[in-house]
């Protein structure tokens, strides 16, 4: 009994010891919490509708009392520090360190009086403050059963990252002398590894053409991030940005806390060890622990070097100036440490093959990088070593739409986007793998040839400067998955022609590879609610076809027969036919979602104006899917329906067609700079004629990458009798004829007429 009345009268007079910092959280938490939940009751009457504004007064004070509020992450971080800082601040001093530990009392009991009285000098005012701001929430007409347990679960996330933080600034404090190296420490224990893993990243992207860090393997961006939540600081905001919109979505928190909560538990038995172990005479050094000095200095030291030499490197592309940043960058981080250390000028060079041995170091990784001596960019597997594999390919599918609808707890809808990388690398799953290894080998040729232009001096590649050999540039992302299970990925940006044009055509055809990159492919009868078609030539396609009253068993059809025709489709036919319709099987909650949204544009957002910004066109144009002239089941399927499919340019009243002359790539990269471009008038009615027969719908070919037409711009200027308002280059005349519209259209490649060339010679 009498040991804990000490434990605790111990407390309670550290705690008068310590009263300002108490003073000060109390005053911050005052304000930040249940005065700023009176400030925002004043919004409720800036609404003519009480409940309207009551529902955004709730919704407000929810956030800000959630885990997700930024900004008590930015008071928890200071308060760690102030805690922690000050628990121990005593042992800076030789004469307090001579008084404290002159007390009949065991260092282990001492260290835990200061130690819970930092987390209590944080919790008591957070908590009474939190517990105040929800009474006022309730008090101006908020539901208290929604904000108590908000209140609650994020007192409990933010003291569990708190106590985290706050433990990492008390091993720092333990570890050095003074006050100001103890901040020091503390921030380097905070920062260090995201800047080694930023770093690490950096060097990744800047030397390695086939790196992406978005990509699975060992040293993605999914495993790199998880070496930077070795930083508590860094392991806060990890998990805040994880929980995304936790008030209104929870996401598991039980693991990642118990980690935490583990882990504080480890770095406070070894604050408790050092503190046993930590001598009196330290009071007043840099560095209690001297075996603590060179692994500090080294991992400094090395980090700087690399840091400026890269820095250096990027700005001008020179290993010159990169082994002068390194040798700047660790020299100067060496002498600065070496100055805190011994607080003497006098001792810069104090142990100079450390110094030389860190810049050897340093200079060794940056060759490593710069020429590839591990040859990361020449890496292919073997067939036999790759279960199965996944291929991306840019420019191939920029028209498709991968996501989903979603609605959310307060009623409102929106398109969920995921990347067509990231959307591949969950359903592709190809075993085709020679072909894929074919395109993969030209990769590494392309990346090795480009690497030797870059030696000499020849940076066409990095102006935009493209073949004019067929075929087009892409980006390939490949990912494997060995038999190991271990997933390794490269990205080429390479030429695909010849072989490699070889190996995707047959790859495009390959049914694993449609199912991966082409989500209606994995769609079924079941999911379809309803058919929509356009092909229409409209401004904002108020065309559009709703095919409304069709039977299960029509839709489940049209769906097979699409499927079966589009799968169908190759590259050679893609590079001569352009679509002629767009085609969407949309479920049910898309159909929602837009009646929802025409509804609120309707009301003009009169319950929703947070979302204004936004637009049922957001799901309208999604999905959709291109109609070829060879798919010739869906087309009559779609007449049987009663639509017209094709010949949509011909109903146009054109007065002229423009023509922009053609203008090489060589000549573009040769000048690169503004060229003048001559427009030409066709006006002639045969002429016009002529060329209506050949010409596509621009808006339709953004749906079929590989179609061939010619390098030429050309314009349809026709007069649209239902449309009120001129376009932005204003109502003209020519010659009597009058336009109030124009229309993108291409000429396919090797049918432009023969007048047309003898115009633009």
């Amino acid at each position: 009994m009498t040991s804990k009345n000490l434990f605790f009268r111990l407390m309670r007079e550290d705690l008068k010891r310590r009263m300002w910092a108490g003073a000060l959280l109390s005053l911050g938490f005052f304000f930040f919490y249940p005065v700023v939940a009176a400030f925002k009751a004043g919004s409720i009457r800036d609404y003519a509708d009480y409940a309207k504004g009551l529902a955004n007064y709730e919704n407000g004070l929810v956030q800000w009392l959630s885990f997700n509020c930024g900004m008590t992450v930015f008071l928890m971080m200071v308060a760690a520090l102030i805690c922690g800082l000050s628990s121990f601040s005593y042992l800076n001093s030789k004469s307090k360190v001579d008084f404290y530990h002159g007390i009949p009392v065991r260092r282990e009991k001492l260290f835990a009086v200061n130690f819970f009285d930092g987390i209590l000098l944080l919790a008591v005012p957070y908590g009474i403050c939190q517990v105040m701001a929800v009474l006022v929430g309730i008090a101006n007409g908020a539901n208290g059963s929604k904000l108590w347990p908000i209140a609650l679960a994020a007192f409990g996330l933010h003291i569990t990252y708190f106590i985290l933080m706050y433990v990492t600034v008390v091993v720092a404090a333990m570890m050095t002398g003074h006050l100001v190296i103890g901040f020091l420490g503390s921030m380097v224990f905070a920062f260090y590894m995201p800047a080694a893993v930023l770093l690490m990243t950096a060097y990744f992207s800047c030397f390695f053409r086939t790196y992406v860090s978005n990509l699975p393997g060992l040293l993605s961006e999914n495993i790199l991030k998880h070496g930077m939540r070795f930083s508590p600081v860094a392991e806060y905001i990890y998990q805040l940005m994880r929980n995304g919109e936790q008030y209104q979505r929870p996401v598991p928190m039980a693991v990642p806390v118990l980690i935490a909560w583990g882990v504080s538990l480890l770095l406070a038995a070894f604050a408790c060890f050092l503190y046993r172990k930590r001598p009196s005479e330290a009071a007043g050094r840099a560095m209690a622990f001297p075996v603590s000095r060179p692994v500090i200095r080294i991992l400094l030291t090395i980090l700087s070097a690399l840091g400026l030499g890269l820095f250096l490197y990027t700005v001008r592309s020179s290993m010159g100036w990169a082994v002068f940043g390194i040798v700047f960058g660790g020299g100067i981080c060496h002498c600065v440490v070496e100055i805190i250390y011994h607080l003497d000028f006098r001792k810069l060079f104090s142990h100079k093959l450390q110094l030389v041995g860190c810049l050897a170091v340093s200079m060794g990784i940056m060759l490593a990088f710069k020429y590839d001596l591990f040859g990361y960019d020449r890496y292919l597997p073997k067939a036999g070593q790759v279960r199965e594999a996944s291929i991306r390919m840019s420019g191939v599918t920029n028209w498709v739409s991968y996501g989903q609808t979603e609605r959310h707890p307060d009623g409102h809808y929106r398109w969920k986007y995921v990347s067509d990388s990231e959307y591949v690398l969950q359903n592709m799953k190809c075993h085709d793998v020679e072909n894929l290894l074919d395109i993969a080998s030209a990769g590494v040729e392309q990346v090795a040839e480009s690497k030797r232009k870059e030696a000499n001096g020849d940076e066409r590649e990095y102006y935009g400067y493209q073949p004019t050999e067929e075929g087009f540039w892409s980006r390939v992302e490949i990912c494997y998955t060995l038999n190991s299970g271990r997933k390794v990925s490269r990205s080429y940006s390479m030429a695909v022609n010849g072989k490699v044009r070889s190996a995707f055509e047959k790859l495009y055809v390959n049914e694993e590879f449609q199912r991966g990159v082409f989500p209606l492919l994995n769609m079924t009868a079941e999911q379809v609610d309803t058919i929509r078609f356009r092909g229409k030539y409209s401004r904002d396609n108020e065309n559009e076809i709703c095919l409304e009253g069709m039977s299960a068993g029509e839709k489940a059809q049209m769906l097979e027969t699409y499927q079966k025709e589009f799968a169908a489709m190759t590259v050679a036919r893609m590079e001569k036919e352009a679509p002629v319709g767009l085609i969407r099987f949309s479920k049910a909650i898309d159909e929602e979602a837009m009646r929802w949204w025409k509804q609120q544009e309707a009301n003009n957002f009169r319950d929703y104006q947070e979302y204004r910004y936004r637009s049922w066109r957001d799901f309208a144009n999604e999905d959709f899917y291109p109609v070829y002239p060879s798919f010739t089941e869906t087309i009559r399927l779609l007449q049987k329906q009663g639509i017209k499919v094709g010949g949509y340019l011909d109903d146009l009243n054109v007065q002229v067609i423009q023509v922009r002359a053609p203008l090489s790539e060589e000549t573009l990269y040769e000048k690169r700079q503004e060229i003048k471009e001559d427009y030409y008038a066709i006006e002639e009615s045969e002429q016009i004629a002529e060329l209506r027969k050949i010409l596509v719908f621009d808006g339709l070919c953004y749906y079929d990458p590989f179609f061939q037409s010619e390098n030429m711009a050309v314009s349809l200027m026709i007069w649209d009798s239902e449309l009120k308002e001129n376009r932005d280059y204003d109502y003209m005349d020519y010659e009597g004829e009058k336009w109030n519209d124009c229309i993108e259209v291409r000429l396919p490649k090797g049918e432009v007429p023969e007048f047309l060339w003898e115009v633009l010679r």
